[in-house]
């Protein structure tokens, strides 16, 4: 009998390298209307990778030019992630032409199934 050997891939500190912040719109200070300003609402370093097939599947629906995924630690409630998201990765190799950082639009959240305790988010740069 056949015998299966599968272990599962395991996400430690050392894969959680690169920093990322979560911003969300706010209101502007002042007497104008509209939502210009980020308000930051959470930091922390993610495992950045390139989206697999189930997530282009996802991101098959969304218009996009660019996308990538992240796994995060799962803050247990203290912040939880939504599509009104945007997020920031502090790398130098996502930064756009005139030198500034990239901001990806939350595609998709789902736990990761093979551990508890982190978190799946596909982000991507929306075109349209």
């Amino acid at each position: 009998m056949f015998k299966a050997n599968y272990k599962r891939p395991n996400t430690g500190s050392g894969e959680l390298r690169t920093p990322v912040g979560f911003y969300r719109n706010a209101p502007n200070d002042g007497p104008e209307p509209g939502e210009t300003v980020l308000k930051q609402l959470y930091e922390c370093y993610a495992q950045v990778y390139a989206p697999s097939n189930k997530d282009r599947q996802i991101l098959n629906d969304h218009d996009t030019s660019r996308a990538v995924t992240i796994k995060i630690r799962d803050s247990r409630g203290q912040y939880v992630a939504n599509n009104d998201d945007v997020c920031v990765i502090d790398d130098y190799r996502y930064i756009d032409s005139k030198g500034n950082n990239i901001v990806w639009n939350v595609i998709d959240v789902r736990p990761d199934f093979e551990d508890d305790k982190f978190v799946v988010i596909v982000l991507g740069v929306v075109t349209s």
